[in-house]
């Protein structure tokens, strides 16, 4: 899984010179809560919706209003914006991206090939890649069974047991048990009909906790 697969290629962006008070509006009208920054195609830095909302004086400050709405009205985004950005290429794997994400505790990070801006991965776009590694993306059927660990050949137990009836995986995940020594997989169906897939699990072995409706 690739980041050329699965960025936001339609990047809204801001230029240094543009005002914040321009920049952080159409972030709220339009929802966004991370703008990188450009000169012509080539990133420069990145501002948050948070960040812009933190250059406005200090609502202790001994300014007045009109002082404060004069200096927010002639703040630019070079004057804000992070310039030390933590970026990704096209060609790096979404998964390691969402450990950076992670652990730097960023919001979006934009792709880059050299130094033009090609797309971005942000929190919404790790969300819909979850929801499709999930089998989540239209309705369909969960199966939630258990199974021994340390033992994958057993996946190809449940692959057989499922082609055997017709039906089409959207999605097979095996993840460690809160239970020692077991494994955890869920297995998701695009069709109905599963109670003879779960029998034939059930005959080969499998603890079946669930069977559940995706809509």
């Amino acid at each position: 899984m690739l980041a050329r697969d699965y960025m936001t290629k339609t990047v809204v962006t801001a230029k240094q010179d543009d005002l914040v008070i321009d920049v952080q509006r159409m972030m709220l009208e339009q929802g966004f809560r991370h703008v990188p920054v450009v000169d012509g195609d080539s990133l420069v830095g990145i501002v948050s919706l948070n960040s812009l909302r933190d250059a406005a004086p200090s609502k202790a400050t001994d300014l007045s209003i009109h002082e404060v709405h004069y200096l927010l009205s002639k703040m630019r985004i070079r004057d804000v914006m992070k310039r030390e950005v933590i970026t990704c290429g096209p060609d790096d794997h979404v998964e390691d991206v969402a450990l950076i994400m992670q652990t730097r505790r960023i919001g979006a990070v934009p792709v880059v090939d050299g130094k033009k801006l090609v797309g971005i991965l942000t929190n919404d776009d790790m969300f819909r890649i979850l929801m499709k590694i999930l089998g989540m993306e239209g309705p369909g059927k969960r199966i939630t069974m258990e199974m021994e660990r340390g033992r994958g050949e057993l996946l190809v137990d449940i692959v057989k047991a499922v082609k055997s009836r017709g039906k089409l995986i959207k999605s097979l995940l095996s993840i460690e048990s809160p239970k020692p020594g077991r494994q955890t997989v869920i297995l998701h169906l695009d069709s109905s009909g599963m109670e003879e897939v779960v029998d034939d699990l059930k005959s080969r072995g499998f603890d079946i906790h669930a069977v559940d409706e995706v809509k």
